[in-house]
């Protein structure tokens, strides 16, 4: 089974490229400057001439897409899903919780109604629909905060801020649930075996951890781990705002029913993975 990973260069593409080195796949990771994503005779000519089983779309996906990303996310997806559906290859497109808006749910289902309130939330929602609109052979694969140590994304701006003696500026109303690259890939790379020995099962699912907290909450466990890993710099300074932000869903936590009952994937915790971030990202930056 012959996979192509769209983008290997960001943190989840890294990632998921390292969890696949593991699987017996064969995988095409062109540099980003190998291919104009956003033009489609160019994507046939290298699809064409790869010819992937399944294609896995990462391009323009971040934890906060850069104004460059949103733009990428709908065109790449639109170019995409025209030729998977010429040449009849199922495509997996990563999105975000940020589709939803300002309803006041605590947790979102699939069969939610997204209405984005933001640009970010609209690019990704503009990129679910370019592919759900074409290809049946579809999975768009929707997640909360997603955390590393590396990358822009919930840890490493608190890390970054607290390294630069600045405060955490925290909401007490925004609540998510906290999930790391390597389970984000981990659960990708399971729904690509199942795909490969015959699961038919498309559409919209959502995964992201099994535990669920406020921004605060995270922030309070980030510190205690980093008090348990003997951290040396600044003392974390807490500023916690209580308000509705107006381009931030109040609530990224997603509801996992749908892949546990279809896929069987069951989902983890983040707090045990958050000592490795920590001290992964402590190495690197050891100033």
């Amino acid at each position: 089974m012959k996979l192509l990973l769209t983008d290997s260069t960001h943190p989840l593409g890294v990632a998921l490229e390292h969890e696949l080195e593991r699987e017996p796949f064969g995988l095409l990771a062109p540099a980003l400057n190998d291919v104009d994503w956003c033009d489609r005779d160019a994507v046939d000519a290298y699809i064409g001439q790869g010819k992937p089983n399944l294609v896995i779309n990462t391009l323009g996906w971040a934890d906060a897409p850069s104004a460059a990303e949103c733009k990428l996310l709908p065109l790449a997806a639109d170019a995409l899903a025209q030729v998977c559906q010429a040449r009849n290859i199922p495509l997996i497109q990563l999105s975000s919780y940020r589709v939803f808006g300002d309803d006041n749910k605590s947790k979102h289902a699939e069969r939610d109604e997204p209405v984005p309130n933001s640009v970010v939330g609209q690019a990704f929602y503009d990129a679910e629909h370019a592919v759900t609109e074409r290809l049946p052979r579809a999975i768009v694969l929707r997640t909360s905060w997603v955390i590393g140590s590396v990358g822009d994304n919930p840890a490493t701006r608190l890390l970054i801020a607290l390294q630069q003696d600045e405060c955490w500026r925290l909401n007490s109303r925004l609540r998510g649930a906290p999930t790391a690259l390597s389970d984000v890939a981990r659960v990708i790379v399971g729904l690509i075996k199942q795909i490969g020995c015959g699961t038919e099962c498309w559409g919209v699912y959502h995964y992201c951890s099994g535990d669920t907290c406020t921004e605060v909450e995270f922030a309070e466990q980030l510190a205690q781990v980093l008090e348990q890993q003997d951290y040396q710099g600044p003392t974390p300074k807490f500023e916690v705002v209580d308000e509705v932000r107006a381009d931030e869903p109040v609530s990224a936590v997603l509801g996992v029913q749908r892949i546990r009952n279809d896929f069987g994937v069951q989902a983890r915790t983040w707090r045990t993975t958050l000592v490795y971030i920590v001290k992964q990202w402590l190495q690197a930056n050891p100033s």
